[in-house]
């Protein structure tokens, strides 16, 4: 049975500004854009955004999402919204302004039926709909699409959220309760200062997920400072991560001619870029993908670089810098082969090239190139048998 995804975006935000509330900022994007991401994530199929008209901020998001692959489309109206649906397809609904953590919207979609997401009547907040005198509705509900049909033809003047709302009460749908009405994760937002606190949590987490020790421990406070001016410009993680493979050709460049210090600052310079393109997807929940492109060229761009410094190195210290090069390069093949083995917390300090980078730096500046390359090569042989015979415990992230 196919999943659609159903979300209201016609209610206008209160407070200075104005606007839709689907519209209303969230790191420099808007929450229709994190919505859309959550019903993704449900495993939604396809996403219905229902609105008066054709606002231009809408059709801007819908765009943005439409080119990073999402099904999603502009329905202007319950009647279009109707026909974009077939009668037997389950439909996350999604009510306007509204966020919750994708737990909840897990457990209601493996009730297997129509359902209500509540949270109690005497929750502090009155902006949630009452469904009884003991429940709320929390603003999402998994319903069939042949009861939007059947709202849609009935509709008239009321509105769709709230008619659709009671259309499924009276159908018998089942109400679960949020796991924690209380939490950080559920939000019905009515005007701009709303998503000040969302802003402030995904800020401060936006670090707990790093995956190498040079963005956990190194690079924190210069990576977040980057986030803090990103996250309000129209500039996207995928500009930044090709902004870092730029840097890294660029110090492949220098390396070649035997310009070692420039080549080693323009690698180094690439790696809060990086960060900074990690934390940024992770904030607008809009990463790009582990497995795309843009990622998979940071490794071997980064070898290139090796080898074209360990190629500079040759004249005055033998063919020994080449071996020490492609034997770094080859312990890093294989340790990419180990992903998926169960590792401990600390496979952050696992070799990576960003973190090989400012490794380098500490024999460079005192003048000991060889002996970082040597480093290098101990650092990745090490990792990899450390992965094959040390201890196990947790994931090992992809870098």
């Amino acid at each position: 049975m196919t999943l659609a995804a159903l979300i209201a975006a016609y209610h206008e935000a209160t407070g200075e500004g104005g606007g839709l509330r689907a519209a209303l900022p969230v790191a420099g994007r808007t929450l229709l854009e994190r919505q859309a991401r959550l019903a993704q994530s449900a495993g939604a199929d396809s996403i219905i955004v229902v609105a008066d008209g054709r606002p231009r901020e809408l059709v801007d998001a819908i765009s943005r999402l439409s080119a990073e692959g999402l099904d999603i489309v502009l329905a202007a109206g319950a009647a279009e919204a109707a026909k974009a649906v077939q009668a037997g397809d389950r439909l996350l609904v999604i009510g306007d302004g509204v966020l919750v953590g994708e737990g909840d919207v897990e457990r209601l979609l493996a009730l297997d039926a129509s359902a209500l997401l509540t949270v109690p009547d005497a929750f502090p907040e009155d902006r949630f709909e009452r469904i009884d005198s003991e429940s709320r509705w929390a603003g999402i509900a998994v319903v069939n699409g042949e009861l939007l049909k059947h709202t849609a033809a009935m509709l008239q003047d009321w509105d769709l959220q709230s008619t659709l709302l009671r259309r499924a009460v009276q159908t018998g749908a089942r109400q679960m309760a949020l796991a924690d009405p209380g939490g950080p994760d559920l939000l019905a937002a009515l005007r701009a200062s709303d998503l000040a606190d969302l802003q402030g949590r995904l800020l401060e987490g936006s670090g707990g997920f790093q995956r190498d020790w040079v963005s956990r421990y190194l690079l924190a406070p210069l990576e977040v400072a980057g986030l803090r001016r990103m996250m309000v410009t129209p500039v996207t993680p995928a500009q930044l991560w090709m902004g870092n493979l730029a840097l890294t050709a660029l110090s492949a460049v220098a390396f070649s001619r035997g310009w070692l210090w420039a080549g080693l600052l323009l690698f180094l310079l690439g790696t809060p870029l990086a960060g900074v393109a990690e934390r940024l997807g992770r904030l607008r929940a809009e990463s790009v993908r582990r497995d795309g492109w843009l990622v998979r060229l940071i490794r071997p761009l980064s070898g290139i670089a090796l080898l074209a410094l360990a190629y500079a190195l040759w004249p005055g210290h033998g063919w020994g810098t080449l071996v020490l090069a492609v034997s770094t390069i080859a312990f890093l093949v294989a340790l990419d082969g180990e992903k998926g083995r169960e590792l401990s917390s600390s496979s952050i300090f696992l070799a990576e090239p960003k973190g090989m980078g400012w490794l380098m730096l500490l024999f460079a500046a005192t003048g000991q190139w060889v002996a970082g390359l040597g480093a290098l090569a101990v650092y990745a042989a090490g990792s990899f048998f450390w992965v094959q015979r040390g201890p196990r415990s947790g994931k090992l992230a992809a870098p």
